[in-house]
């Protein structure tokens, strides 16, 4: 479990933003500390949506909030990056694009890692598996 403030202090460790005593929130980062909830809601819909879950989830709010989609090592490792590509996608394109490729790669490496679910296969067109309706 990790909480929006955790990703929101790696994402200003990534950007170079941290303050020099090394905290993430100052007055340079109020502005991405007020963005930071809307983005992650963005971020954790979209693992949702490719993920497959279905079941309703609450935003988060404030950096004190639990991050509401995948596991630690997402939260950690590839959310920084979405949130810093979004975060700077305005200031500085060249460092938003590197970051949104870095968390794609991320996102992809993930996803990849989830089991398949499992299920019976139904058979919706009983009757025409052995060619019985078959005219020749």
């Amino acid at each position: 479990m990790a909480y929006v403030g955790d990703v929101f202090e790696a994402a200003m460790g990534l950007m170079d933003e941290l303050g020099p005593g090394g905290e993430a929130e100052s007055p340079d980062t109020a502005e991405y500390v007020l963005r930071t909830p809307a983005v992650i809601n963005s971020l954790a819909a979209e693992l949702k949506i490719l993920t497959g879950e279905r079941g309703d989830w609450l935003p988060v709010e404030s950096l004190d909030d639990t991050v509401p989609a995948g596991d630690t090592n997402w939260a950690l490792g590839a959310l920084p990056y979405g949130l810093a590509a979004a975060l700077l996608v305005d200031e500085n394109p060249t460092a938003a694009s590197f970051y949104q490729q870095r968390y794609e790669e991320l996102r992809a490496y993930y996803l990849s890692r989830i089991q398949a679910q499992q299920g019976d296969i139904v058979n919706l067109y009983g009757g025409i598996e052995y060619g019985e309706f078959g005219s020749w």
